[in-house]
């Protein structure tokens, strides 16, 4: 199993989780550009998300989500 917070916080919250062979990002509260930067450091395509888990609809949990559906 791995765990990395991407960003965590007021200004926006976002998670990876990676279990056996499913990719998953929980909450998408920063920009798709960030998640996109931070998943390639972890060397994980953000293509390669098997889903997007979100907490509550906060804007701090939700604010990158629908430019991340429209792109990917």
């Amino acid at each position: 199993m791995r765990f990395a917070s991407l960003g965590s916080g007021s200004s926006g919250n976002a998670t990876f989780i990676e279990l056996e062979n499913t990719k998953l990002l929980v909450d998408a509260g920063i920009s798709t550009r960030r998640i996109k930067q931070s998943l390639d450091l972890l060397g994980t395509r953000i293509e390669d998300l098997d889903g997007v888990l979100i907490t509550h609809e906060h804007r701090d949990h939700v604010n990158g989500l629908t430019t991340l559906l429209k792109k990917y």
